[in-house]
């Protein structure tokens, strides 16, 4: 193949639990646990190397003033990229709601994105889907049983869930090996279409060449090593079970019925916020349109690595940190007693330290009224609002969702709908 330019505009991005740079066949690849993700410009996906300097300095006319660097270890990859948040339609858990899914639930494009953020099961095992999401685009965060069409998750584990990253740079193929996501970014700026950042981590970043770039090829679409016309891409949203094929972002088969994922309009965006100014205190309920809103879903993930003589270290194994789930809002300061001027004043006047107990949200990116992407928060931690004087005056105020006991890991439900 000749040497050429590799170009953004025509770069693809596919997660998939099927390890091309150890072997894998090509067919191993299948619509079940191979999914692209659509991705806009800006992406980074990158490894650097730690380092120590040693440097000497001696007295006398002629003294040692020399210096050398050592690579003493590979950092973790790191990766990122932003996706359109577009819900699909696949909502259902009945066997006959998915002809190609056998009925799991797969409510947005992204949807194996968040499972490997918020749970402890893979979204596939050999061939074969394995969803945590639930029945009407339901994703309750909380510890549970598998269910029909429903597999079991947890929220509260020690190591991330790996898998593996591939990036084709138009005609050169990466692979990031054993990766984590670490981080989902939720934006809905309301001069905008709702997106979400995904950020992680992995151990490897491996050039696929030889036979595994023409797997890579046979699967993702370009030219083969030994050049010539060029490969279709071989994506199939109809048979989970096609070999050597990956499932598309934009098409899904509902009811047997191929349709297209639907954008969100942020514009559409609003909220329900309750809060009580006492444990004793009767709630207050709360909507107002929003300005700007934002929402922050962290593992805080963590890498090992060896500190080993004479030896170029690499990361080991990944731990999980403390989750933090946050985000912020704006709007503009309204009077009236269930309006955004009551919200701040019963915030300022409550002098409990905590009020999560009385306080809850649900952020409807995209409204009430479907496409829409909700996140049902049942206790949350306001922080004190602060006035935005601009030419309309406005509030911001962050918040932290919290456990509604401890260890319960149920900070969140997700509720997504086209």
């Amino acid at each position: 193949m000749a040497a050429q330019l590799n170009l953004q505009r025509n770069t693809k991005v596919f997660m998939s639990t099927v390890d091309i740079a150890s072997g894998a066949a090509v067919t191993a690849m299948k619509p079940a646990n191979t999914w692209q993700v659509e991705i806009l410009a800006g992406f980074a996906v990158s490894q650097a190397a730690a380092t120590q300097d040693i440097t000497s300095l001696e007295s006398g006319l002629t003294p040692d003033r020399s210096q050398q660097r050592f690579n003493t270890a590979l950092n973790p990859v790191d990766w990122n990229f932003q996706a359109y948040l577009k819900p699909t339609g696949l909502e259902k858990t009945a066997g006959a709601s998915d002809k190609s899914a056998e009925g799991n639930s797969m409510p947005c494009a992204d949807w194996f994105m968040w499972q490997a953020l918020m749970s402890n099961t893979s979204f596939a095992s050999g061939d074969a889907l394995q969803s945590t999401w639930q029945a009407d685009g339901k994703f309750a965060l909380g510890e549970r049983a598998a269910a029909a069409n429903v597999f079991q998750h947890s929220s509260n584990f020690a190591t991330a869930s790996e898998y593996h990253l591939y990036f084709k740079m138009d005609n050169v193929v990466y692979q990031v090996s054993n990766a984590t996501v670490n981080q989902g970014s939720i934006d809905a700026a309301i001069d905008g279409i709702a997106t979400t950042t995904w950020t992680g981590f992995g151990t490897n970043l491996i050039e696929l060449r030889d036979d595994k770039r023409n797997n890579a090829v046979s699967v993702f679409g370009g030219i083969l090593n030994a050049g010539g016309n060029e490969i279709t891409a071989n994506s199939n949203q109809y048979a989970m079970t096609a070999e050597a094929s990956y499932h598309p972002w934009n098409s899904y088969n509902v009811s047997g019925t191929i349709s297209s994922a639907s954008f969100i309009k942020n514009r559409l965006s609003t909220i329900d916020i309750k809060h009580a100014e006492s444990s004793t205190a009767a709630g207050v309920d709360f909507t107002f349109p929003v300005t700007a809103l934002s929402f922050d879903y962290n593992n805080n993930i963590t890498y090992l690595t060896p500190e080993e003589l004479a030896s170029l270290n690499s990361p080991i194994g990944q731990f999980a940190g403390a989750r933090a789930i946050s985000g912020s809002l704006s709007a503009y300061l309204r009077g009236g007693s269930s309006d955004s001027a009551q919200f701040l004043k019963q915030i300022v006047e409550d002098t409990r330290t905590s009020s999560s107990a009385t306080s809850n949200a649900n952020l409807k990116i995209g409204g009430a009224t479907a496409p829409f992407f909700a996140i049902d928060m049942p206790k949350i931690q306001f922080e004190i609002p602060t006035h935005a004087v601009e030419d309309v005056i406005g509030i911001t105020v962050n918040f932290l969702a919290q456990e509604t006991s401890k260890g319960t890991g149920d900070e969140l439900t997700l509720i997504v709908e086209k």
